[in-house]
């Protein structure tokens, strides 16, 4: 239960809701994912900020880096905001690809996400 913050909107995750499962749920037309039990990895999202914890319900078996997480597997307290990890080298999935670095100011600012 908690907070998301993504640049198309902010929701809130249910309990027992997987990140996966919430931006479905309230409309991200870009969240990609396939098999939805951390194999696969094309789900990975890159949190940049957050508050609160963050639980796995399933060991992933996709590789991650540190600050990455499996939409399918995580869930959420407190507060967090996240963006589309690369899915290759030079491959830019961001949801702030099509906005300018002052737009990207202002959502970040509005939405406080850089309180860690």
């Amino acid at each position: 239960m908690g907070w998301v913050f993504t640049d198309e909107m902010r929701f809130y995750l249910h309990e027992n809701e997987t990140l996966l499962q919430g931006m479905r749920r309230t409309g991200h037309q870009k969240v990609r994912f396939e098999c939805q039990q951390g194999y696969c990895g094309s789900c990975k999202m890159r949190v940049t900020a957050k508050t609160g914890k963050l639980v796995m319900t399933k060991k992933p078996i996709a590789m991650l880096e540190e600050d990455e997480v499996l939409a399918c597997c995580c869930q959420a307290t407190g507060t967090m905001c996240v963006t589309y990890a690369p899915r290759m080298e030079g491959e830019q999935l961001s949801l702030f690809e099509d906005k300018s670095v002052s737009d990207l100011r202002h959502w970040w600012l509005a939405h406080e996400c850089w309180r860690v």
